[in-house]
């Protein structure tokens, strides 16, 4: 059996995307007090992004505030500031690159980024790879950023890229949790065999099998495949017939995977960080995503 004290400082990242009110309107207050809650707890790790509207200066001010030993901080470069998920302002020069870090440093009110990841690399052009690449090795060269990393999705002609050992880090989004695993059938493999360490964001799967579950099943977004609507629909069952939470369930099933070594919390206040850190410790639905797992990774 896997250990049931879950070790936070070690697994799992506090995201900022929501923190920042990108995907709805938030206190600042309680975000800031979200972040600072999480530190107690020994959550150490925070990402963030210039394409998260605020998160950047919001992190920058809960740094400030924070007594503690200092959070682990990645930030992305490649993606501007927008305050809607729906809007993207791409800049994958050379230029746009070092312009992202060094607004970021002084947003987050630091001398170095510990980790920068490349934001979707999927919406980059090939000829924008190698250019955008280059900048980051100097960035990291001038002492500005410690280590690389890809924070998305990447086209099958970036895999050279990928594997190559420029980058330590991937993080990926919508294709590994509890009712789909496409990811490591071969994407997360092939970066582990290179020594990429892996990071999982969203493994809720955007909501669907958290608070929007009854919101997408009502109006199905044409971007969730049918077979995942009914794979949610089938563990959405299960747990009412076991009396389990279906959120606090597909959070453990990923914290607890040996495919992933961090799991990106979206958690936007701070009940709902407390809620989370309690799913992650109920035995129960531990040993629940343990089971699920143990079908998945057999001998």
């Amino acid at each position: 059996m896997m250990e049931h004290t879950p070790a936070f400082g070690d697994r799992l990242v506090l995201g900022t995307a929501g923190l920042a009110g990108l995907w709805g309107p938030v206190d600042p207050g309680e975000s800031l007090r979200t972040l600072l809650m999480a530190f107690e707890a020994g959550i150490l790790h925070v990402d963030t992004a210039p394409a998260y509207a605020h998160a950047e200066s919001l992190v920058g001010r809960a740094l400030k505030a924070w007594t503690g030993p200092r959070p682990f901080v990645s930030t992305k470069a490649g993606k501007k500031r927008s305050d809607s998920p729906d809007i993207a302002i791409l800049d994958y020069s050379p230029e746009g690159i070092r312009s992202s870090v060094e607004e970021s440093l002084r947003a987050l009110g630091l001398d170095v980024i510990d980790l920068l990841f490349l934001h979707d690399p999927v919406a980059m052009t090939p000829d924008q790879y190698e250019p955008a690449i280059a900048e980051m090795m100097r960035l990291k060269e001038r002492g500005l950023v410690r280590s690389l990393g890809m924070g998305g999705q990447y086209a099958p002609d970036f895999e050279s890229h990928a594997v190559s050992g420029t980058f330590t880090h991937f993080m990926g989004f919508n294709r590994y949790n509890a009712i789909r695993q496409e990811a490591n059938e071969h994407v997360y493999p092939t970066l582990r065999g290179s020594g990429v360490q892996i990071w999982q964001a969203s493994p809720l799967y955007m909501g669907l099998l958290g608070n929007k579950y009854e919101d997408y099943m009502a109006r199905r977004p044409e971007w969730i495949p049918d077979a995942d609507f009914n794979s949610a629909a089938s563990l959405h069952e299960r747990c009412i017939r076991e009396g389990m939470d279906m959120t606090g369930l597909a959070l453990n099933f990923v914290y607890r995977s040996p495919a992933i070594d961090r799991m990106v919390l979206g958690a936007s206040r701070p009940e709902e960080l407390s809620k989370t850190l309690l799913w992650l410790s109920d035995e129960r639905l531990a040993e629940a995503a343990e089971g699920m797992l143990s079908e998945i990774f057999r001998p």
